[in-house]
């Protein structure tokens, strides 16, 4: 535990660097640019590529027990190749026919968007691959290796060629090809001797195409509430306003992020050792994985949403100071996000993910909507409010889908202790904002604050996690 948290805390200052950086050196419109082709990357990744990618993490253990993960992964791998083709294509399609207008020459998007979804996709099966097999060190030091060099050459490329978003994405590429091909490396030296291949038969082609086929359309209305707003907003907002709506939710999405990559370090190869064991297993496992997420999530979220001025004083550059306003909410969307994360694990678990098909067709048909409803009379303030109601929605229909259809026990008790503790905090911080003039003051009084609600944020973490961490280590 004690490594997986330090790990986790370097990337997560990795992480508060690198986004101190770019909106210091790139100014919002660039920044709109930037979102944009994240937007489109995600669309592919999350459509064509994520659903495989959750089959894998389903099924690595038994395919390694086998000595059959090997063959299976190398598939993966030109399976990659045929979904950067069909995107390279698609992404000439929308540029030709003027259906998107991205900024960006066909060439630099092709790179971009195509050897993200290559590099980054082998990079982050492979790095946590390792994790899910116990090698959480390793697992570690490539995760950290991967931001640090790319975060290094998106530093040197604006400074050699200039602020703008086709630099600094490059940067992040090369820092996800080189770990991408040490992690290969390091993984494949890790599996099981082989075994001769079996012939990927129709009933194993059959059990991933109805495990994937739900996930896939999961995750493409996800996408749509997470990323798409950016390109049907982009229009009737500007790309500066887009990007600094995107600075600001960046902050609540970036902190949530590092938060939760701790828990699911720690807790996900659990989570998939026991649901293999039988129906009463999957459902124990899933609710001692919630007991221990979901409080936590609540208790961050209040930090979050109470530190929010003072979040961002540090956290971008001077030309995005006006984005605190869009930080709270990203903090609401973003826990919405994960805790939705949270109760998919129980459709993975069981090997339904039909399931989660109408809850997210409801979030995204409801945050597009709104989204195009309020945006021409609200400006970006319009976007947040259409994705924190339209994640407040999917949370309420994921949970009604868990809880009700594959009677999954939720822990009501636990969910509560966590808010209060959130409430009491969000108390303490008001309380301490006018003593210490942070809320427009200095950087000293903003950071002492911080440091001050961070240290009582620890304690009750390590108050709510410390029982989940003994039967982990018990069993």
């Amino acid at each position: 535990m004690i490594l997986v948290v330090l790990g986790r805390a370097a990337q997560f200052i990795l992480l508060l660097v690198a986004n101190r950086l770019v909106t210091e050196f790139l100014p919002p419109a660039e920044m709109g640019r930037l979102s944009l082709v994240t937007a489109a990357t995600g669309l592919f990744a999350l459509f064509l590529v994520s659903p495989v990618g959750q089959f894998i993490n389903r099924r690595l253990h038994a395919w390694d027990d086998l000595g059959r993960a090997r063959h299976y992964l190398t598939l993966h791998w030109l399976h990659l190749i045929i979904v950067c083709g069909l995107a390279a294509l698609g992404l000439v399609l929308l540029q030709q026919l003027g259906v998107l207008s991205f900024g960006f020459s066909i060439g630099w998007l092709l790179l971009l968007i195509c050897g993200s979804l290559f590099f980054n996709t082998i990079n982050q099966t492979a790095i946590p691959s390792l994790n899910l097999l116990g090698f959480s060190g390793m697992f570690m030091t490539l995760t950290l290796g991967t931001i640090a060099l790319g975060l290094l050459a998106s530093y040197v490329n604006v400074q050699l060629f200039g602020p703008s978003a086709e630099y600094w994405l490059a940067g992040q590429l090369l820092g996800q090809l080189v770990f991408a091909a040490i992690g290969v490396w390091l993984f494949f030296g890790h599996l099981r001797p082989a075994t001769t291949p079996q012939p990927f038969s129709r009933d194993k082609l059959m059990a991933m195409f109805n495990f994937a086929w739900p996930v896939a359309l999961a995750s493409g209305f996800s996408w749509l509430q997470s990323q798409g707003y950016r390109l049907v907003s982009v229009d009737a907002l500007g790309l500066a306003p887009l990007g600094l709506f995107v600075a600001g939710y960046g902050i609540a999405a970036g902190l949530m992020a590092a938060f939760e990559s701790i828990l699911t370090t720690y807790f996900q190869p659990r989570f998939y050792r026991s649901i293999n064991r039988g129906a009463g297993d999957r459902s124990a496992a899933w609710t001692f994985y919630a007991s221990a997420f979901v409080p936590s999530v609540v208790l961050v979220t209040c930090f979050l949403a109470a530190l929010a001025p003072e979040l961002t004083r540090f956290l971008v550059g001077p030309d995005y100071r006006s984005a605190s306003q869009f930080v709270i909410w990203g903090v609401l969307a973003e826990s919405a996000r994960v805790l939705v994360g949270v109760y998919s694990m129980s459709a993975h678990a069981e090997m339904k993910t039909s399931l989660l098909l109408w809850p997210n067709a409801l979030g995204a048909i409801l945050c597009i909507g709104l989204v195009w409803l309020l945006v021409p009379g609200y400006s970006a303030a319009g976007v947040g409010i259409a994705r924190v109601a339209s994640g407040l929605a999917l949370l309420v229909a994921v949970h009604h889908v868990t809880v009700g259809t594959l009677r999954m026990g939720f822990p009501y008790g636990l969910a509560s202790k966590g808010l209060l503790l959130g409430g009491l905090l969000y108390g303490v911080v008001a309380l301490m904002r006018d003593p210490l003039g942070s809320d427009g003051g200095s950087y000293v009084s903003a950071g002492a604050l911080i440091m001050v609600a961070g240290l009582i944020l620890l304690g009750m973490l390590i108050w709510l996690l410390l029982p989940f961490v003994r039967t982990r280590a018990a069993r």
